[in-house]
């Protein structure tokens, strides 16, 4: 993992979580959601501290985090490819590969970050990606039915990620999901993210759009199937209880 940085996307306000908190220090059990991401990613011993995304009421989680994280604040909402923009400036110069993860998404673990690094070095595409198949149709609807859809080809390669907003009925019942966990050469996701265009139903810009990039581009987009917890989000009280049912 030596040339290889963390990006945690914890901006967002969570305003469906009922609070007046930013989203990632929902607590979740004894401490906030993000610090069990952050307790996972430091599990692995990484030589550089992770890149926190911060925006809403920033100083409360610069506060709550303290000098676990490196801090690159994202002052506009504009979308997940937005914030890892704003992170890129705060990486080292050696750094070779990103891998994004998210402050509502606290049960990444360790095995799955170090099976996505090592497909991306493996292969010679330009990311790699975590899907997740959900079986369960009660859970799908609760706490997946928002995800982005993995849509693949007809040789299985995957070629688009749609965002649930954004999918035809067709797609919504497509049971494979997109986690967002990425992990991308940093040369190309620079440029790629410079070419994200926000032309959606939420005017912002997708990381998920990478995908679609690198199929654009004749890159084949490699992947690694994770359990559908390290997939599980909350964005409201209901997701939230569904996550501490798994604790």
């Amino acid at each position: 993992m030596d040339t290889t940085q963390i990006i945690i996307l914890a901006a967002g306000k969570g305003t469906r979580m009922g609070g007046d908190i930013p989203k990632a220090l929902t607590q979740l059990g004894h401490q906030s959601m993000l610090e069990h991401v952050l307790d996972t990613v430091e599990s692995m011993n990484p030589k550089h501290k992770p890149i926190v995304v911060v925006g809403y009421m920033q100083e409360l989680v610069k506060d709550h985090i303290g000098a676990r994280a490196v801090y690159a604040p994202q002052h506009e909402q504009k979308g997940t490819g937005h914030a890892v923009s704003c992170a890129l400036p705060f990486m080292t110069p050696q750094i070779e590969r990103v891998v994004v993860l998210y402050a509502d998404q606290p049960f990444v673990s360790s095995d799955t970050l170090t099976s996505l690094v090592g497909q991306k070095k493996a292969s010679e595409t330009s990311l790699a990606i975590a899907t997740a198949i959900i079986n369960d149709d009660k859970l799908f609807s609760d706490q997946f039915a928002g995800f982005g859809r993995i849509v693949r080809d007809k040789e299985n390669h995957i070629k688009s990620i749609v965002e649930s907003k954004d999918a035809s009925l067709e797609q919504k019942e497509i049971r494979e999901v997109n986690p967002a966990y990425f992990c991308c050469d940093v040369p190309w996701v620079t440029t790629a993210l410079a070419s994200l265009k926000n032309n959606n139903s939420q005017g912002e810009y997708y990381l998920t759009d990478l995908v679609n990039i690198a199929f654009q581009e004749s890159h084949y987009i490699d992947s690694i199937q994770i359990d559908e917890r390290e997939a599980l989000g909350a964005n409201s009280p209901d997701q939230l209880r569904v996550l501490e049912s798994y604790l």
